[in-house]
């Protein structure tokens, strides 16, 4: 589906040419707490029990880093950066990706098994990263880099043999805007889902005493 560009609009880059890579941390979750002064951290688990590729902490609430493992040494997120689980038992989910959006406010660190990027070249427009990374020709990419046995895994140098494709920062906003509404349709639908499977739970219950 297009939106006005051609496929000739579209460039490709290497990832670790597009993307500007930061530390995480290794914290656990017996390390993080919730509804405390501490930075937010995103664990790897969240991406992975997540069923979006964009995280709203206007909406969406972060454990935070107990005090005694805080540190202002951490790197900061910002709004637009998006962070890959590395670790995953299911190579389907390995290299799984989540954008920020709506995080300036708030201070969010990047915690264990994941990869925190940034686009350092100015080209992408906020919410369509988690999108593009999302996409099975990226993730097709990162399924035969995974390595491991048990547990599959990927690092930053992986993203020196994989590549990604870009369009104008226009066709960026219309894809992201299209998708954004799928993502919001699929969530009200499943919440009607609960409902429904709630009410026949109940329904089961009462008429068959």
């Amino acid at each position: 589906m297009k939106f006005g560009s051609s496929q000739d609009d579209w460039k490709s880059f290497k990832v670790s040419d597009l993307l500007e890579f930061f530390p995480t941390n290794s914290l656990s979750w017996d390390n993080l707490e919730y509804n405390t002064d501490g930075h937010y951290n995103l664990h790897y688990g969240i991406i992975h029990k997540g069923n979006s590729n964009r995280l709203d902490l206007s909406n969406h609430i972060l454990p935070n880093i107990k005090s005694e493992f805080d540190s202002d040494k951490f790197s900061i997120c910002k709004n637009g950066d998006i962070v890959f689980a590395d670790a995953s038992e299911d190579t389907n989910d390995i290299g799984k990706a989540i954008e920020f959006v709506n995080c300036d406010d708030k201070k969010v660190v990047c915690g264990l098994h994941t990869i925190h990027g940034r686009d350092k070249l100015n080209l992408t427009f906020v919410g369509f990263k988690g999108f593009a990374f999302s996409s099975s020709k990226f993730q097709n990419q990162i399924r035969r880099l995974g390595q491991g046995t048990k547990v599959y895994s990927i690092s930053e140098k992986n993203f020196k043999d994989c590549s990604i494709d870009i369009p104008p920062i226009n066709e960026q906003v219309k894809i992201t805007q299209i998708l954004t509404l799928i993502d919001e349709k699929i969530i009200i639908e499943m919440k009607m889902l609960r409902k429904l499977n709630a009410q026949k739970t109940s329904l089961l219950k009462n008429l068959f005493i």
